[in-house]
């Protein structure tokens, strides 16, 4: 589903029990809000997803974890994997709005030396 509020695109996508919200925020900036917990079965939809938000030619790619409640192992590797493709492009990956619990967790498995985690 497709639809706009203002001058901001989003796109709405519900798979298992994830929802993947995509706002372009600028013409270098696009989000990808995540909802729910990014489970093995959601992954083919977040990788479609993230290759659509990587071949917009965006220079920078939002994982916004605001409400983000968990997060699979199956999930950390896509993202692992995403941020080198991102890197190879010349593109930045960013994490950003985590809620304490899930800042904690990816404290704890080093996550934050990979990729920046913002506020």
């Amino acid at each position: 589903m497709l639809y706009t509020r203002g001058a901001v695109s989003v796109e709405s996508m519900k798979e298992g029990s994830i929802v993947i919200n995509k706002r372009e925020v600028s013409a270098d900036e696009v989000e990808l809000v995540l909802e729910g917990h990014l489970a093995r079965e959601d992954m083919n939809e977040f990788q479609k997803h993230l290759d659509e938000a990587l071949g917009g030619g965006h220079r920078v790619i939002v994982l916004n974890f605001e409400r983000l409640t968990n997060l699979s192992s199956t999930a950390i590797g896509k993202i692992l994997h995403f941020k080198k493709k991102c890197d190879e492009m010349g593109r930045r990956l960013v994490i950003r709005r985590c809620s304490p619990e899930m800042l904690q967790l990816l404290k704890m498995i080093k996550f934050d030396a990979l990729i920046p985690i913002e506020p």
